[in-house]
């Protein structure tokens, strides 16, 4: 039975994509076939799976299904990454697909949803990166899957879209069913965790704030703020490519064995 996981959050800049990119990346070496959706117009999946110098266009990435265009579904538009995956790339004008979906009279927030029932037996996981707002396109990511994980930073801005992201999904699941929601603390020093040398901290203390604001949705694995994973992506690599004996590589690892394959 296929898997259907979305990342997402109504913020940008919480690490949505790298943890989109990185996880899928690792369950793929599991020899599990995996199928990335790059929603994002600032198209870091594909990307990193793909290159940067890509020359898809338009009519070449998700933004053709999604804008209705008759001669193309979503198994014309996968491609095989040399990475291990296959992906459905996104293209930087994703705010035109945001428009069409607008004016849409019904069903406009299962387009994808349809398009995945075609081909999603083919694959074991489906990762979806959804963009950081909550309108159409984030509906699309959010009603196919089975778990949505959200990526939080600490700071009081941060947990409040993230509240706002756990409130939509909850309203959604009254129509959808209910999802298993998951939020990561993203870009974590481990030395602020209960413990750590910096615990009494501001930022000690804001992590005690999330344990209390999120309680049993809160993963008990946390991601460090790692140059690692940033370099690793200027060089086009996921973190355990480029560093894999590393601690964000391993954080990674534990991530993907607590909350996607064993979630």
């Amino acid at each position: 039975m296929t898997k259907i996981l979305a990342f997402t959050n109504n913020k940008g800049g919480t690490g949505k994509s790298t943890l989109c990119c990185n996880s899928a990346h690792l369950v793929s070496r599991t020899g599990a076939k995996v199928l990335v959706i790059d929603m994002t117009s600032q198209t870091t999946c594909t990307s990193l799976f793909l290159g940067q110098d890509n020359g898809l266009q338009e009519a070449d990435t998700v933004l053709a299904f999604l804008k209705k265009r008759p001669d193309r579904h979503i198994e014309d538009l996968i491609y095989e990454s040399a990475k291990g995956l296959d992906i459905v790339p996104a293209h930087v004008s994703m705010a035109e697909a945001v428009s069409q979906l607008s004016a849409m009279q019904m069903g406009k927030e299962g387009v994808l949803r349809r398009e995945l029932e075609r081909i999603k037996h083919l694959y074991d996981y489906v990762f979806i990166d959804s963009p950081g707002d909550l309108n159409e396109l984030t509906a699309n990511a959010l009603i196919p899957a089975d778990q949505v994980l959200i990526p939080t930073r600490l700071n009081r801005t941060d947990f409040q879209c993230t509240e706002t992201t756990i409130r939509f999904i909850q309203e959604a699941e009254e129509f959808i069913g209910s999802r298993h929601i998951r939020v990561i603390v993203n870009m974590l020093d481990d030395r602020y965790l209960p413990g750590g040398i910096w615990e009494h901290s501001h930022t000690g203390e804001l992590f005690k704030q999330a344990q209390q604001i999120f309680g049993d949705v809160l993963s008990s694995v946390t991601i460090p703020d790692s140059a690692d994973i940033r370099t690793a992506f200027d060089r086009g690599l996921t973190v355990t490519e480029y560093r894999p004996n590393e601690l964000a590589a391993k954080r990674m690892q534990e991530l993907v064995n607590c909350e996607v394959l064993g979630g």
